[in-house]
């Protein structure tokens, strides 16, 4: 008797949690897929083979980290379709809990990578701008902090979701949140609101600051006489990336607060391409792409002033 009241009760709870709140179609699950995951199989991977194969390209290791870290959130997005459970019956309590633990880590883990980036940048540039230069073997601490700082976020978000998921398993699902598994926890779900806008608000001060100084160094090139000189073209990149990020990203930290559609899942999903429409159109990775056109390399040399400050 007492055993059928509790797998009615499973039952009924069951029902509540699988209700769907985001009103997704099977056409937009398709987008946000391949969103997710065509960068993190097939567009980052080639990026990070030319950077890593070219001997003439050279980025700073925030950005490999940050190729990395968007590499992990298709992994984790798609994670469904790889053992066919993203449409049809729920998944196990277990793999679902799995999948819930990685997404609710990619909020703080994206908003801190792109932090470590704009912060890099923006040192870089306020250094040269001061006549100084870079160098990151005498900054050894700091590098090791900015390259782990996004991972020790995953893996805080990933236990506390664990945890509070363990607990409460009639909380999870896959219906609940669409495209993905969720753990319904408002305790959780506000923490990790509160840590990744800190982190957004602490991106955006640096790229304004970082913009004021760009702005100060444009008005001094266009002194006469002036030597100052400064290869613009990846910081603008990461700015208006940067940007990009904080809209995204705020969008995704108001569906995780009020879901009902799923636009602002769509929206952050396309953030891997912008990644590689950004990053992967730049001249020296579309010259190593284009590796037939000899003669090119010398003629569309990056500054080397730039270079030097440890950036790249």
């Amino acid at each position: 008797m007492s055993s059928s009241l509790v797998s009615q009760a499973g039952s009924s709870d069951d029902v509540q949690i699988s209700v769907n709140i985001v009103h997704g179609t099977h056409s937009e699950l398709i987008a946000f897929l391949v969103l997710n995951m065509w960068p993190a199989h097939f567009g980052l991977p080639i990026l990070l083979a030319i950077i890593f194969l070219s001997k003439k390209i050279k980025r700073h290791p925030t950005f490999v980290n940050m190729c990395i870290v968007w590499i992990i959130v298709g992994i984790s997005c798609g994670l469904l379709v790889y053992v066919g459970k993203a449409t049809g019956p729920e998944p196990s309590k277990m793999l679902c809990l799995f999948q819930a633990s990685l997404v609710y880590g990619v909020p703080g883990m994206t908003s801190m990578s792109a932090f470590t980036l704009v912060f890099q940048m923006f040192i870089v540039i306020r250094a040269s701008y001061h006549g100084h230069v870079v160098v990151d073997s005498d900054h050894i601490l700091r590098l090791w902090i900015l390259m782990i700082a996004p991972y020790a976020v995953l893996i805080v978000s990933i236990l506390a979701t664990a945890i509070v998921g363990a607990a409460n398993p009639e909380n999870i699902s896959r219906n609940r949140r669409f495209f993905y598994c969720s753990v319904q926890s408002l305790p959780l779900t506000n923490t990790i609101t509160v840590g990744a806008a800190a982190i957004l608000f602490a991106t955006v001060v640096l790229e304004i600051w970082t913009a004021i100084i760009l702005y100060k160094y444009f008005v001094a090139l266009r002194k006469p006489g002036s030597r100052t000189h400064m290869e613009l073209n990846l910081p603008l990149r990461i700015i208006a990336f940067g940007f990009y990020i904080i809209i995204a990203l705020s969008l995704g930290l108001l569906s995780v607060k009020s879901p009902s559609t799923p636009v602002p899942d769509l929206v952050i999903a396309s953030a891997p391409s912008v990644v590689m429409l950004i990053f992967g159109t730049q001249p020296d990775i579309l010259r190593a792409l284009c590796f037939w056109r000899k003669g090119t390399t010398d003629n569309h040399r990056e500054t080397a002033s730039f270079r030097k400050g440890g950036l790249h």
